[in-house]
């Protein structure tokens, strides 16, 4: 195969294709501003898709959970190691990214004899002044940023319909309450671009909220806490329920 160069890039366009396929019917997660820091947000039938990574960094993810884990994993390791040989401040997702996990997923990508990893990633950094910073890593290793959120889907209906919610709309001016809310309706909305027989979700927001599993990684850069991530406590998550109930 080797000798033959074209042969190399027609494997790789199949890898592109298997993976995208794979990756076809994963339910979003949006990565989203609010005037205090950002959120992570998935929802679907069960979890594994949201992860406190360090600090100030959340991960969100879709794919084969055990390709998600070894990410996890991967970034875990690389931050815990970053924050010990230099210092906290010094664990940022840029340099992650640059000089390890993105390197690590070209390698993994292009070597054809192995296995592609089955993996999207959006990640979420706020730093002390809650500029928040947004990244969006595929699976062979490319990586973009964006500072007024980003999603990850596996349907290009939804993502380009998110995609464009997001810089008409300022989520950043709003608090978390209202910020969420909105996310829930752009999630339903961008759900509804696919078929209803294909996607299967219920019909309402409230009903999924109710049936499915929400999954949440807040940081707000106003937390006293030396961790700036948590998850929404019970009493967020009832009020968001009954504020889309007619969504």
């Amino acid at each position: 195969m080797f000798d033959e160069p074209y042969r190399w890039t027609e494997a790789v366009s199949a890898r592109h294709s298997y993976v995208q396929e794979k990756l076809k019917k994963a339910y979003p997660v949006l990565a989203i501003p609010f005037n205090e820091g950002a959120f992570l947000m998935a929802i679907g039938p069960q979890s594994g898709k949201i992860y406190e990574i360090y600090d100030r960094i959340a991960m969100g993810a879709m794919g084969h959970p055990a390709d998600i884990e070894k990410m996890r994993m991967t970034l875990l390791d690389m931050s815990h190691l970053e924050g010990f040989n230099r210092s906290v401040q010094d664990v940022v997702l840029g340099r992650l990214l640059q000089f390890g996990l993105a390197p690590a997923l070209k390698q993994n990508f292009e070597e054809v004899m192995r296995g592609p990893y089955l993996v999207q990633m959006a990640l979420v950094e706020v730093d002390g002044k809650g500029k928040a910073k947004f990244f969006r890593v595929n699976y062979d290793g490319h990586w973009e940023t964006f500072t007024r959120g980003t999603v990850i889907g596996g349907d290009s209906k939804l993502t380009s319909f998110v995609e464009k919610q997001l810089s008409e709309v300022e989520f950043s001016n709003l608090p978390l309450e209202e910020a969420l809310v909105e996310a829930c309706k752009l999630w339903k909305e961008g759900m509804d671009k696919i078929e209803s027989e294909e996607n299967g979700i219920p019909e309402t927001m409230k009903k999924i909220l109710d049936d499915w599993v929400l999954e949440t990684a807040v940081l707000n850069y106003k937390t006293a806490r030396k961790s700036i991530v948590r998850t929404l406590t019970d009493a967020e998550v009832d009020r968001l329920k009954a504020s889309c109930e007619k969504i």
